[in-house]
């Protein structure tokens, strides 16, 4: 938030505070005592007090108008600020502008070409669409899992930069074909680098060791299923005891040490620094991998009248669009022509290329030329693996999981007593964050932990987390239903107004699906295992075991 910016840059003139939910249609002149401090998001009593004369009478002269137009020209200032420092740091420290780049990813890709790319380990612009798409069906996020509900006595784990360190692995290089088996038996997986579709079959391990992509998501199921993952992946599985059949790929050369430098540079600056020049080089470290990742064709964005939009949504992949009048939207999507979306529309794939055809679409896309898939998807492929050999050795050790999001795991074990030089302030090395005296799971980033300290922290996707109490957890956990206060924002651009507004809304005890529950007798959730899913079918098989 520019509270919080402000806060690390040092800007002695704070943001401020306004009563967003105080204002309506009616009381723009309003002039009178300071409104209570229910009309004011995330104040405390303490700042409350500071502004109502310090808590010994209100204010009876506070005028709406001009705390909105006070609080508007801090907001600005305190960007501004923000934003001078922000640049003065980059420059002094990295000797780039702010203005070299609209995104810190976009600024990290170019502090690494200029100092850290060495010519003679080039990486492999991949600005083929064929390849593109068949390289993007192994790109992977990190996992994010519910093991078990319930849990005391707990530690949680953070690993001190997972993407960088996934990085000093080596890389694809710029050699490159296609290898196809041409009579059904599988490659040979040990001698490939790269990127293959294959047919699996898994041998039912408590995790499932490689994601699949459903209409509800990324799973790590057991079963038998096809797709596309890292042969270094693949290679992990099979080690593990899945029957692993490669059929065709990508096969690059390796290079060994390409972002080395770049890496072990600025994590020995972030280690060294603190506050705002620590989390501009903590950003520096982390972003510069997923900018390898853009999809290589830019998105369009232009105004289109109603008729237009609706063709559009019917067969292209929308990023957004913003409605300005009745029939004037401003949009932004995917040139390409989606036959997936077209299907879903009624519509037939073949004839809307055929109407199309004379655009020369293919021709006149705009594409970038800078990126790279096949290093994104490799360094997230290298970070699952490495945090499931963690997950694997907990288990095989008698430990017990709890929780897992892309670089963090909340366990019942001390990391510390059973690997090696598995915690500390090293790249690569856990951290540990907290002491759990008991936690609720309920699903991806759902979770509150009652710490050591009797201190909490709760995380809710979507809701405001201080809507929420151990006890609406513990009630979730117990299959009942909860409220919670959602943030919308709603805006009126022909009009000219944006609404910020406090919404009830219920959570679904049972909306995590990425893991089946097991249930005790009693029919209380304690436990998960991986989802049966068959390829052929595309079928999720739900199974019900009690233990």
């Amino acid at each position: 938030s520019l509270d919080k910016l402000a806060d690390s840059f040092k800007i002695k003139k704070g943001k401020g505070h306004f009563p967003y939910l105080f204002v309506n249609k009616n009381n723009l002149n309003y002039k009178g005592p300071t409104p209570d401090i229910n009309y004011f998001p995330r104040i405390s009593e303490k700042e409350y007090n500071i502004i109502s004369f310090s808590g010994r009478a209100a204010k009876k002269n506070w005028d709406l108008k001009k705390e909105a137009i006070n609080y508007l020209e801090n907001d600005l200032l305190v960007l501004l600020q923000v934003m001078e420092k922000f640049n003065s740091s980059l420059f002094v420290n990295h000797n780039i502008q702010m203005t070299e780049g609209l995104t810190i990813s976009r600024l990290a890709f170019n502090l690494f070409y200029t100092k850290y790319f060495n010519k003679i380990k080039p990486i492999p612009l991949i600005n083929k669409i064929n390849i593109f798409n068949f390289l993007s069906e192994g790109y992977f996020g990190g996992i994010t899992e519910v093991y078990k509900p319930y849990g005391q006595n707990l530690k949680s784990y953070d690993v001190n930069s997972l993407y960088p360190f996934a990085a000093l692995n080596p890389m694809p290089g710029t050699v490159c074909e296609f290898i196809e088996s041409l009579d059904g038996n599988s490659l040979d997986l040990n001698s490939l680098f790269g990127f293959f579709y294959a047919k699996v079959k898994t041998n039912n391990l408590y995790l499932g060791l490689l994601p699949v992509r459903t209409k509800s998501g990324v799973i790590y199921p057991n079963g038998e299923f096809s797709g596309v993952w890292s042969s270094e992946e693949l290679k992990f599985a099979k080690e593990n005891g899945y029957e692993i059949n490669v059929i065709k790929g990508y096969h690059f050369n390796k290079v060994e040490n390409v972002f080395d430098n770049y890496v072990f540079d600025l994590y020995k600056l972030k280690s060294e620094s603190s506050g705002v020049e620590k989390a501009i080089n903590k950003s520096l470290l982390n972003n510069l991998f997923g900018r390898f990742g853009m999809n290589i064709v830019k998105p369009v964005t232009t105004s289109v009248n109603k008729e237009r939009l609706e063709y559009l949504m019917s067969t292209r992949e929308i990023k957004s669009f913003l409605k300005i009048t009745e029939d004037h939207f401003i949009i932004s999507y995917s040139p390409i022509i989606s036959k997936q979306i077209c299907l879903e529309h009624g519509l037939d794939y073949i004839k809307v290329l055929d109407n199309e055809k004379s655009l020369n679409l293919e021709k006149s896309l705009n594409l970038f030329t800078d990126v790279s898939i096949a290093i994104s998807a490799m360094v997230t492929s290298y970070a699952r693996i490495s945090m499931i050999i963690i997950k694997l050795e907990i288990l095989k050790r008698g430990g017990e999981l709890y929780y897992t999001d892309t670089d963090s795991i909340i366990t019942n074990t001390n990391l510390e007593d059973y690997f090696e030089n598995s915690v500390g302030p090293n790249i690569g090395q856990f951290k540990l964050e907290s002491h759990i005296e008991e936690a609720y799971f309920i699903s991806n980033q759902t979770y509150c932990l009652r710490l050591k300290d009797n201190s909490y922290v709760i995380k809710a996707k979507g809701v405001q987390g201080t809507s929420l109490t151990l006890n609406d957890f513990k009630k979730m956990y117990l299959s009942e239903t909860v409220s919670a206060i959602k943030t919308e924002t709603i805006k009126d651009f022909e009009k000219g107004y944006v609404l910020i507004q406090n919404k009830k809304v219920f959570l679904n005890h049972n909306a995590y699906t990425k893991r089946q529950k097991i249930f005790n007798p009693k029919g209380l959730w304690v436990d998960t295992l991986p989802l049966m899913y068959n390829n052929v079918t595309k079928s999720i098989t739900p199974y019900y075991k009690y233990t």
